[in-house]
């Protein structure tokens, strides 16, 4: 399975459009990883998770022809997370060159709703979108999916996390999230995952209810660990940091490796 992280900040990104703190600041002086937008994966270069406001951005950056894309996977409808009036762009006038086949779409009830919102109503045959109910397993084109419920957004929205599986590997994709619910926990005691990609938004600092600091994702993987799904070979990438963490990237990067984890980056690539 290969996996790249288009994004990896929340929804102000780093840097924060209106922010001057002193993270943002040298952000935007630093460049290079300090710069961190809203939060998408790509899997298999085929495979989108997360739509974000930042998707064209992304794909100009990365390369990324959205055209090629059958299939995107979405945590949640928070607009860092879902946003999709960019699907018009898919339709003609704006699509001179329509593909033959729709882009696929696949979330919990929280997006299908905010989706059925747009107005006017995206044609099936550009972008057709998919309700999936958490413990289900699912065939997405090559990948097996199970959607799990994510502790993230309250009663009023639900939001999944996601075991995916493709080649023999399988992922966690763990963001956005505070601590994983126990019913999620139970749903996947005894699966092996090669790599977990975990939510981190605060690095130290308090992480509030519907997301994670890095001792919540110390606490996670022993969690996990416990539950037979993580050894030593099980890579970890944090990601989702945002400024309130007070940490520029070499920071992140020193604190995630002193406890065994990958601090992410747009961009960064993994394969396994």
């Amino acid at each position: 399975m290969k996996v790249k992280l288009l994004g990896t900040g929340a929804s102000e990104g780093i840097p924060a459009g209106f922010c001057s703190c002193k993270i943002c600041e040298y952000a935007r002086e630093k460049g290079g990883k300090d710069l961190k937008s809203r939060n998408q994966a790509l899997l298999n270069d085929k495979y989108l998770i997360d739509f974000p406001q930042d998707t064209y951005y992304h794909t100009v950056v990365h390369n990324v022809n959205l055209g090629k894309i059958e299939h995107a996977i979405i945590t949640h409808a928070h607009e860092d997370h879902f946003y999709p009036f960019e699907l018009n762009h898919r339709c003609p006038p704006f699509n001179l060159a329509p593909t033959d086949y729709p882009l696929n779409i696949y979330g919990p009830s929280s997006v299908v709703e905010k989706y059925n919102k747009l107005s006017p109503p995206i044609e099936d045959k550009y972008v057709r979108v998919h309700r999936l109910k958490a413990f289900n397993q699912y065939k997405v084109g090559e990948l097996k999916l199970i959607p799990l419920p994510a502790n993230h957004g309250g009663e009023d929205m639900e939001s999944f996390i996601y075991i995916i599986e493709s080649g023999g590997k399988r992922l966690l994709y763990g963001t956005d999230s505070g601590p994983f619910l126990a019913e999620s926990l139970e749903a996947m005691a005894g699966l092996y995952f090669d790599c977990l990609i975990l939510d981190s938004n605060s690095g130290f600092e308090p992480a509030g209810p519907y997301h994670m600091n890095i001792n919540d994702n110390i606490d996670l993987v022993e969690s996990l660990r416990d539950l037979a799904c993580v050894d030593n070979k099980s890579q970890v990438l944090l990601t989702h940091l945002n400024h309130n963490s007070r940490l520029i990237h070499e920071d992140f990067e020193r604190l995630a490796k002193e406890n065994g984890f990958i601090a992410a980056y747009d961009g960064i690539e993994l394969e396994f």
